[in-house]
């Protein structure tokens, strides 16, 4: 096999259906795993994520009933458990994607269930620029920035960006600049008309700058905008004062909903406490652009969260410069995934461009508030691969 078992799967136990199926059955945890079975010559047959490891052997390998029933039966196939104890949905479907990945190349992607994250696209400097939305996050010219909760949410703010920009919404007569026709948001004053050459394009590629970097920190232009609000009241012009104060809540959307976690991909860097095996214990994982990690436990609250940060930081520095490529932008799927998930139950995912000792503190905190993963006494088939 061209992966690493041994690297996805740290556990292993060999099965041999002549022997005893109760000893065999001991050897594994009742617990949350990623496992693949897999024949003599180790060629991959099944690979599951399940609450219960215990019972899905029983289920698969020794219930007369699925012997009886599977149009596989595994019992004369399955020679090979490989496992790896998973804690959290996070971690899970982390481990997942990698080992599917791995073990089926050809056909994974189909079957694995796993949405792409949508971020939107622009360009400043090409001949016209636009916004477009986009799960492409191979590196290119100009900037991607996401994540966005979905393919209509990200349309969504391109048409925010827009309306609070002015920006030309007819790709089409843009091209045409300086020769087009201007459309009728000319006349009603929601467009600079660069179609016309009323501005330039270099004025135009400006703009689309300024609403960049107000989509990036929307905090910048609220500041600003809040100040000529104060000093329109001040002077008594009230009606400038409220359309000022209607244009500021409308900047403020762009940090709310599906838009809450924008911002620049190569700025995608977390630190994220999950649950660990126990009541109390936490796993540390880092995400940098492309990257997932494990890089520390918790037993108790931190108390010197400065040495996590440190860690953190400096692998985060090493990764600066991965690739995005499609395993790469797969992975930043599943974190977009969770990140837009109910805080009861993702974990805690902290920015690392904004957090500090404080914060990892309070995450540890808030992870163990956040309701725990049930136990089951039956399988609890989350996902399932199959080869034959």
């Amino acid at each position: 096999m061209s992966c690493d078992l041994n690297s996805l799967f740290p556990l292993r136990v060999d099965f041999d259906p002549a022997a005893d199926f109760e000893a065999f059955r001991k050897l594994v945890p009742a617990r949350w795993v990623v496992y693949l079975m897999t024949d003599a010559d180790n060629r991959p047959i099944q690979l599951l994520c399940v609450k219960n490891l215990r019972y899905s052997l029983e289920r698969r390998l020794h219930s007369e009933e699925a012997v009886l029933s599977k149009r596989v039966n595994y019992r004369e196939i399955v020679r090979k458990i490989h496992w790896r104890r998973v804690d959290s949905a996070f971690e899970a479907d982390a481990i997942y994607l990698e080992a599917a990945r791995q073990l089926f190349p050809e056909s994974y992607q189909g079957m694995v269930g796993f949405r792409p994250a949508w971020f939107i696209h622009v360009n400043p400097e090409v001949a016209f620029p636009r916004y477009v939305k986009t799960i492409d996050l191979h590196p290119r010219a100009g900037e991607l920035i996401g994540p966005i909760e979905d393919k209509h949410a990200a349309a969504r703010l391109i048409e925010m960006i827009e309306d609070l920009f002015d920006l030309c919404r007819y790709y089409n007569i843009l091209v045409e600049s300086p020769n087009g026709k201007a459309c009728a948001y000319k006349e009603m004053g929601k467009c600079p008309a660069p179609c016309d050459g009323t501005i330039s394009i270099e004025q135009y590629r400006r703009l689309i700058e300024w609403s960049l970097a107000t989509l990036v920190d929307p905090d910048e232009m609220i500041r600003q905008q809040t100040r000529r609000m104060q000093a329109a009241a001040t002077d008594l012009k009230f009606e400038m004062a409220a359309k000022i104060k209607a244009y500021v809540d409308s900047i403020s959307q762009l940090r709310k909903g599906p838009f809450r976690h924008v911002r620049r991909l190569r700025d995608f860097t977390y630190l994220s406490l999950q649950r660990g095996p126990r009541d109390g214990l936490a796993k540390v994982f880092l995400v940098t652009p492309g990257q997932i990690e494990e890089i520390a436990g918790l037993t108790t609250e931190p108390i010197r969260p400065s040495e996590l940060l440190r860690l953190a930081f400096t692998i985060a520095a090493e990764r600066a410069n991965t690739t995005i490529d499609t395993p790469a932008a797969e992975r930043i799927g599943v974190v977009a995934h969770h990140l837009f998930l109910a805080k009861a139950q993702h974990g805690v995912f902290l920015p690392l461009e904004s957090i500090d000792e404080k914060a990892v503190s309070k995450a540890y905190r808030e992870l163990l508030k956040q309701k725990p993963q049930e136990q089951t006494e039956g399988e609890g088939v989350l996902k399932e691969l199959q080869a034959l």
